[in-house]
C-alpha cells in the first residue's frame, strides 16, 4: 500500500510539472486575472517550469514540496541533470523518480547534504529565502527588514538579501513569517522574481540629446520634442524640454535615480513629487498595488517583462523594462518600455503611441 501511494504520489507530481502545450495562468479556473501573482505564474508556466492540475486548476494556495522545488530549480536554471553525483539521501534511491533533479540540487550546493532530504515535505518560507539565494548567488543587504526577522532567525542573512532585491516584501503587518509553509504560489512568485532581476539603468543618458515624437491625448495634436540635460538639482537630473516645429517650451522633466529607487516627474509646485516612483532592483510583478499608501496612491505598477523587444524610430531594441501603470482613479493603461543606459524610448496609453524615441544625437 504504502509502495502505490509513493506512485500515486510521484504521477501527481509528474503532471503537476509538466509543460502543457499553449497552457497560460490565466486560462486556470482558481486563478483570477487579476491576481497579483499572475505575471510570475505566466512566466513559469510559459516556460515549461511549471503547469497545473487536470480540469484547469492551479491549486495557488497548495503547499509546494521540497521534490517540487528541486524540480523546478533544475528547470528554471537549467541544470545538469546526466551524470550526477549521488547525494545519498537515505529517502532518495536512484530510482526515485525525481533522483536526477534532487542530485543536481544537491550538487550546485542549493540544498544541504544530509541524511534525509525529505522529498514530500514543505518548504517555509525561510527555506526559500536560502535556496533561492544559494541558487542565484544573490548579494545585498544584511538589514533587518521584518518585525519577526531578527539575528537569531534561521535564514536571516538570505532573508535580508532576497528583501534587499525586491523578491519579496512580506507581509502588510511588517513581519516575513519565516516559519510558515510556502504556497505553490508565493514560490512560483519567488522564483519567477529571481529570474528575472535587473539593475537597468532608467535614466535617460546626459551626454544626448533626445528627441521624441509626442501625442497630446488632451489636445489630440503631434509634436516633436527635443529633451536638453540642463542640471542635477542636488537630487534629480533636470531636462529642458522643447518642439522643435513651434519652439513651444514644455514643463522640464526631472528623473532620480540612487540605485533603490527611479522616480520620474514634471517640474510643477511640489518640485519632490514624481508621477512614476519605483523600487529598485526590478523584476517582474506588481512593484505597487493600488491600494498601498505610497508615494502615490492608487495605482498599479507591474513589470510585465525585463527581456521585451520594443520597436522605436525604427529601431529595434531588445532587454527592455516594459512597465504597465493602471490608474484606479482614471481609466486607460499606459505602458512603458526603457532600455538600459538610454531610458524611455517607447510609452502608450492603450494602444495609442504617446512618446516614441526618433534619434539620440552627442551633446
Amino acid at each position: 500500500m504504502k509502495q502505490m501511494m509513493k506512485i500515486v504520489c510521484a504521477l501527481l507530481i509528474a503532471v503537476w510539472l509538466l509543460p502543457l502545450e499553449g497552457a497560460h495562468a490565466a486560462s486556470f479556473k482558481d486563478l483570477s486575472k487579476d491576481n497579483t501573482l499572475i505575471t510570475e505564474i505566466d512566466y513559469l508556466v510559459e516556460r515549461g517550469v511549471i503547469n497545473g492540475y487536470p480540469n484547469n486548476l492551479f491549486k495557488p494556495n497548495t503547499y509546494v514540496t521540497r521534490a517540487q522545488v528541486a524540480v523546478m530549480l533544475t528547470r528554471a536554471l537549467g541544470l545538469q541533470t546526466t551524470n550526477v553525483k549521488n547525494p545519498n539521501y537515505q529517502d532518495v534511491p536512484s530510482t526515485h523518480p525525481y533522483y536526477k533533479e534532487i542530485a543536481a540540487v544537491e550538487n550546485a550546493g542549493i540544498f544541504n547534504s544530509a541524511q534525509k532530504f525529505n522529498p514530500s515535505a514543505t518548504l517555509s518560507r525561510a527555506d526559500m529565502a536560502i535556496v533561492l539565494q544559494r541558487a542565484f548567488k544573490l548579494k545585498g543587504s544584511e538589514t533587518s527588514y521584518f518585525s519577526d526577522v531578527s539575528s537569531k532567525t534561521r535564514g536571516y542573512k538570505e532573508i535580508s538579501v532576497i528583501a534587499s532585491n525586491n523578491i519579496t516584501r512580506g507581509y502588510d503587518d511588517g513581519s516575513f513569517k519565516p516559519n510558515v509553509p510556502l504556497t505553490r504560489a508565493h514560490f512560483s512568485a519567488f522564483l519567477a522574481r529571481a529570474l528575472t532581476l535587473s539593475n537597468t539603468n532608467l535614466l535617460k543618458d546626459t551626454a544626448f540629446d533626445y528627441t521624441y515624437s509626442y501625442y497630446s491625448i488632451n489636445e489630440k495634436k503631434q509634436y516633436t520634442l527635443k529633451y536638453q540635460f540642463s542640471h542635477n538639482d542636488g537630487k534629480s537630473d533636470v531636462w529642458k524640454v522643447k518642439d522643435l516645429n513651434s519652439n513651444k517650451v514644455f514643463n522640464d522633466e526631472h528623473l532620480f535615480s540612487d540605485g533603490e529607487a527611479y522616480g520620474q516627474g514634471f517640474a510643477a509646485e511640489y518640485s519632490s513629487h514624481y508621477d512614476l516612483y519605483i523600487g529598485l532592483p526590478l523584476r517582474i510583478g506588481v512593484l505597487q498595488h493600488e491600494n498601498e499608501g505610497a508615494v502615490i496612491s492608487g495605482i498599479r505598477i507591474t513589470i510585465k517583462a525585463t527581456d521585451g523587444t520594443v520597436k522605436a524610430g525604427g529601431v529595434n531594441y531588445h532587454n527592455a523594462i516594459v512597465l504597465e501603470e493602471k490608474n484606479i482613479y482614471r481609466s486607460g493603461v499606459r505602458t512603458y518600455y526603457f532600455v538600459d543606459g538610454i531610458g524611455l524610448v517607447k510609452e502608450l496609453y492603450n494602444d495609442v503611441v504617446v512618446y516614441e524615441l526618433l534619434e539620440r544625437t552627442a551633446n
